[in-house]
Parts: structure tokens; C-alpha cells; sequence
């Protein structure tokens, strides 16, 4: 498979139709329609199915979608770094991240690369869980991955970096947190009932692993895909939330009070990539967030 048989193959996969796909390319639909089927002749395989005016992929077309979102990545990192080494600036890097992180640790990330590299640009995708930003990173659709890890669990064909750890703590109304203790023991936890981000995510796999250890039992109250949501749920009076102490900070909310927990419950936090060459871009933000937790550590040393 070719580097234009990928572009153009991903192309219809994202549009639906030739149509579509061959105006999104500036090509015309003869020329794409033939590339496509130059493709399955090389492959033995039809890509696509017709349904109704639309295109959706067979079985081997999309067995064919994460090696030719990879093909994509690694001609950009070659090209990238051809440019680097030639002196020039600019690049581009997508990431992938879990909504906790998205709220806590990226944007400083971001923003630091972007002052220092202001023509690099960033592109950054929300994922529900640890496991979706791994799949993600794997086939090729984020080269960057953040998010929670679990050392026993983690993703080992993936190089891991730690960025250090996070403490979850429990946001509750105002009114239910003055009257507990800080830190607040599990089974002293309220009878409130839970805002809870989708299941699969790490931090919501360590909290309800505390709960059982502490034999507490709580109920569901509502679940959501947008963990930015949680503590304006807690203040509007829907229940309590396991965040982290720099969610709760960035939320100007009278109404919400956080408590940590004992024991603590501590996540580690961890970027990660495929093994391989990684583009000028990716490799300036890994750098910046590696040196964060450099400037953390020696902040705790001195």
C-alpha cells in the first residue's frame, strides 16, 4: 500500500462516499474511485461495501484502517524530522488524553510547547479511559497518550514515561463536607449517592477498589462521558465526585468543598508512545512534560 492509496482509502473511510471524499481531497472521483480499486487489486480483497449512496468498509477494510493511519504518521515523522534537521520550525502533533488529565495536566503542557514552539500546532482528543487512549496511540490515530496508569495493568508494548502521581480526592456539597473530617476515612464516606464518569477509566477503578477494601457500598447517581461536569453536578446538589484537588481548584464554585481520603488514593500519571521514531513535535512536548516532573521533584528536594 502506497502513501496516497492510504490518504485516499482513509479519506472515503472518514466521508462515507466517494463524493465526499474525492471534494475533501481536491481529486477527481474517477481518479479516486480508480485508486481505490487499484488497492483492492493489490490487496485481493474488496475495501468497501455500497449502502444506499454510502460506503462502509468490509471486514478487511477495516482490518486495513490502523496500518494506513500508521503509514500516514510515519511518512509525517519523516518528513518532520527531515525538516528539523534542515533548520525549519513548525510540526504537528495529536494527542490523546483521559478527560481527568485534560482538565489537570495538558493544558499546561500545551501551553508551555506552544510558547516555546509557537508555529507547532496541537490537535487533542478526549478519550472515556485509560485503555481508549492506549488503543488509540496503537493504531496511529494520536501519537501522544496521557492518562492514568496502573504499573501491574499498563499497556507493555507501549513506552511508558512517568509523569509523577495525582491524589483523587471527593468533592461534596458544602453543606455534607463541613461536617467530616479531613482526610475523610472510606467508611465515613456519605450516603450521596455517585456522579461517576464512564466506566473503564483508571481513577474510577482505584475508587471503587477502596470502597470495597473498606467494605462501603455506594449507589450510582449519574453517569457521565464529560468528567468537566462533575462538580458543577455537586454543587447543583446531584451527589458527590472522586476528582483531583486541581479539578475542584479550577472550578469557582462556593458550593463544592473537597476532601482527601484515607488512605490516600494515589494514581500514577504517565504519557505514552509507540516504540519507534516519534515526530520533532511529539518529542518537544514529551520533553516539556518530562521536564515538568524534573521541576517537581526538585521543588520537593530543595
Amino acid at each position: 500500500m502506497e502513501f496516497r492509496q492510504a490518504e485516499h482509502f482513509l479519506a472515503v473511510i472518514e466521508h462515507g462516499s466517494l463524493v465526499r471524499a474525492s471534494s475533501a481531497l481536491h481529486l477527481a472521483q474517477p481518479s479516486l474511485s480508480q485508486s481505490i480499486q487499484t488497492l483492492e487489486r493489490d490487496l485481493g480483497a474488496p475495501l468497501f461495501h455500497r449502502v444506499g449512496r454510502g460506503l462502509v468498509p468490509t471486514a478487511v477494510g477495516t482490518a486495513l484502517v490502523a496500518p494506513a493511519r500508521q503509514l500516514l504518521r510515519d511518512v509525517a515523522t519523516a518528513q518532520a524530522s527531515v525538516a528539523e534537521f534542515s533548520g525549519l520550525h513548525g510540526g504537528h502533533v495529536d494527542i490523546g488524553t483521559t478527560a481527568g488529565l485534560y482538565e489537570s495536566r495538558v493544558p499546561a503542557l500545551v501551553g508551555e510547547l506552544r510558547r516555546t514552539y509557537r508555529s507547532v500546532t496541537v490537535r487533542i482528543r478526549e478519550y472515556s479511559s485509560e485503555a481508549a487512549v492506549a488503543a488509540a496511540v496503537r493504531d496511529g490515530s494520536v501519537e501522544l497518550g496521557f492518562g492514568f496508569v496502573d504499573p501491574e495493568t499498563g499497556d507493555h508494548d507501549l513506552d511508558t514515561h512517568s509523569l509523577g502521581s495525582e491524589e483523587l480526592c471527593i468533592a461534596l456539597p458544602r453543606r455534607i463536607a463541613e461536617q467530616l473530617p479531613d482526610p475523610l476515612p472510606f467508611d465515613q464516606v456519605p450516603d450521596l449517592p455517585v456522579i461517576a464518569v464512564t466506566g473503564g477509566a483508571q481513577g474510577r477503578v482505584a475508587v471503587e477498589g477502596a470502597l470495597r477494601r473498606s467494605a462501603r457500598r455506594t449507589a450510582i447517581g449519574v453517569v457521565t462521558e464529560h468528567r468537566q461536569a462533575t462538580i458543577p453536578l455537586v454543587a447543583a446538589g446531584a451527589g458527590m465526585a472522586w476528582t483531583s484537588q486541581a479539578v475542584v481548584d479550577n472550578i469557582d464554585s462556593s458550593e463544592v468543598v473537597a476532601r482527601s481520603m484515607h488512605p490516600p488514593l494515589v494514581l500514577g500519571v504517565a504519557v505514552m508512545h509507540r516504540p519507534g521514531m516519534l515526530s520533532p513535535a511529539a518529542r518537544a512536548l514529551l520533553e516539556t512534560a518530562l521536564r515538568a516532573v524534573e521541576h517537581v521533584d526538585s521543588e520537593g528536594a530543595s
